[in-house]
């Protein structure tokens, strides 16, 4: 299950971060296992469709600047 947290718009044309919650996670700072975590993934529109360019996951320690960043909608 993944619910989506927000989005943060990067200065690259048409690139932007979408951060979600996620289960089940491996962080890749601390490398724990955790039941609920932080899933980022950066992604670039080309029209209608979406390519993913970069994906992260990180715990609620290590990804709450994503997380925040994301609720308040700065980029």
């Amino acid at each position: 299950m993944r619910q989506l947290i927000g989005k943060i718009p990067i200065k690259y044309l048409n690139v932007t971060e979408e951060i979600y919650f996620s289960e089940l996670v491996r962080c890749q700072h601390c490398q724990t296992t955790v039941p609920m975590g932080i899933e980022v993934v950066t992604v670039r529109k080309q029209g209608k469709s979406k390519k993913v360019i970069k994906h992260g996951w990180y715990c609620r320690a290590h990804g709450a600047d994503f997380a925040t960043r994301a609720q308040a909608g700065v980029g």
